[in-house]
């Protein structure tokens, strides 16, 4: 299976690992939005005016007094549901209303008095519960409670109306049939259980529940108010994080920039390697670039790697310093190594070297004096270790990379047994790497890529761009990286000092040797 194809497999298997990451990588975002929510939600609900809920129970009864005494079965009966709504609209109308007012003598409307109070049916029950919510807990129980008795006295009222009506109806009646009829007879008897259900009229509901004044204020307590912060402050968390994530073009993991660039991931430097010392003091930090070392002595197995071209996507990414310590790094093992500077805009060779910027690879080019008379040897003890800086700028880079002096460059300074490192300009922006890219003298291709810096829109530039030479890409290098230590770096870096410092002491030639240019 091929690396591209390897990754694809098992694409599908990262995505819990790709949201995990996420949200490690914004953990300090969704706490602080958390937190946030948190504290707004107590700081409401501390500020907020508490407010007391008392409710009474009212039971009723579907059937009016008239209709049981006249065994009369009124249609609306078998839908209890719409029976329910109409208890529920009388006991909320501002009839109720008014005669609760003139009860507690109070100065609120009829209206202001409907907007604290609620009326409910309950489920499966012939049951109303009033409930009064105010700031004063006494005051919500009494109007709790008005409201039920002035129901049940407006629907007694009702009822003796209706018992009234009734028994006028049936006198018309009566006086209409003659004497000593049956039917005058049964209406008769009907008028007077009317007029003994006039003495019991009540309206068909009680009071089952009296409303008490509440101990504690209506509403969530403090702990449930949190709770519900922090679910919000997640959920809002989260919204922003995936939100960020889509609109985050940049890539932020080592594993986004295989897929991206369809190319293994042969090392990952974090960012404390980038130490702002001379290349020549940078020993301690050389881990990340012995990984690199040997991931590319395994990869000359099946290729020549003699020659090696240093690039990125974009300016910014750390090729410069990754060729100079991947040169320092290989130069340790005792090989001769040459290091051009072929980045002919911003040259930063003298620098890292701790250098003065002199003659380099543009008086080579222009044939002005051999490219190893040119080479300087910038560490004292790595003598194997060569370095051709840029020399002065020309006006035109990419043409006088693409000129035909520049393959009797390269070969002087390649060597049997030595490696050719070459830095130059990222892919994107110039042209300057791509007159390379189809020389036959290099070998392979080292992509530098910086985590959340370079964008999927840049790397995919960056392949295409690679895609349409012939100088096929060995791997990629990720730089950047913040934590040293999940990587295992860092124990293991003071040993590494002294072990670099015993190995530039056995490569270390003497006599003529050590004055033999390496590329000779």
């Amino acid at each position: 299976m091929s690396f591209p194809e390897r990754f694809d497999a098992v694409r599908e298997s990262d995505g819990l690992a790709g949201t995990l990451v996420v949200l490690r990588r914004r953990w300090l975002l969704i706490v602080g939005v958390v937190a946030a929510c948190v504290v707004v939600a107590v700081v409401r609900h501390e500020q907020a005016s508490k407010t007391y809920k008392a409710t009474a129970s009212v039971a009723f009864q579907g059937e009016t007094l008239p209709d049981a005494a006249l065994q009369v079965s009124q249609g609306g009966s078998s839908e209890p549901q719409r029976a329910a709504d109409t208890e529920v609209l009388i006991a909320h109308s501002t009839q109720v209303a008014e005669g609760v007012r003139r009860q507690l003598r109070t100065q609120e409307s009829a209206n202001e008095l409907l907007k604290v109070v609620t009326v409910e049916a309950a489920p499966n029950a012939d049951v109303l519960n009033i409930a009064a919510t105010t700031h004063n807990p006494r005051y919500s129980a009494r109007l709790a409670n008005a409201f039920a008795k002035q129901y049940i006295e407006f629907k007694a009222a009702a009822q003796v109306a209706g018992i009234e009506a009734a028994e006028r109806k049936l006198g018309r009646q009566i006086s209409a049939l003659p004497s000593g009829s049956a039917a005058r007879a049964s209406l008769e008897q009907s008028q007077q259980r009317l007029a003994g259900l006039r003495a019991v009229a009540g309206g068909g509901a009680n009071i089952i529940g009296v409303a008490t004044p509440p101990t504690a204020p209506s509403g969530m307590g403090l702990v449930a108010t949190a709770a519900v912060g922090i679910f919000v402050g997640l959920a809002l968390a989260l919204a922003i994080v995936f939100l960020l994530e889509a609109l985050d073009r940049r890539i932020k993991t080592i594993e986004d920039f295989e897929r991206a660039y369809r190319l293994p991931a042969l090392a990952g430097v974090p960012q404390s390697s980038f130490a702002a010392v001379p290349a020549a003091q940078r020993t301690g930090l050389l881990e990340p670039y012995r990984i690199l070392r040997s991931a590319l002595d395994f990869a000359a197995v099946t290729r020549p790697l003699d020659s090696l071209l240093v690039t990125s996507a974009v300016p910014g990414e750390g090729k410069t310093t990754v060729a100079v310590d991947l040169a320092h790094a290989v130069a340790l093992t005792g090989r001769n190594v040459v290091l051009a500077e072929l980045d002919l805009r911003r040259p930063t060779f003298a620098p890292q070297f701790d250098m003065r910027a002199g003659e380099g690879f543009t008086r080579a080019i222009a044939h002005e004096e051999g490219a190893t008379g040119l080479l300087v040897k910038p560490i004292g003890e790595l003598p194997n270790l060569s370095v051709l800086t840029a020399g002065r700028l020309p006006p035109n880079p990419s043409e006088l990379l693409s000129a035909a002096g520049i393959d009797e460059v390269l070969t002087e300074l390649m060597s049997e047994d030595g490696l050719l490192i070459i830095d130059v300009p990222p892919l994107n922006p110039v042209a300057d790497a791509q007159a390379l890219l189809n020389n036959s003298l290099i070998h392979a291709v080292l992509i530098v890529a910086r985590v959340n810096m370079t964008t999927r829109e840049e790397v995919r530039r960056a392949r295409a761009i690679l895609d349409r030479h012939t100088v096929e890409p060995v791997g990629i290098v990720v730089t950047g990286l913040r934590d040293a230590g999940r990587y295992g770096y860092e124990p293991y870096m003071p040993i590494a000092s002294e072990v670099d410092a015993e190995a530039a002491k056995l490569s270390r030639p003497s006599g003529a040797a050590a004055r033999r240019s390496p590329a000779s």
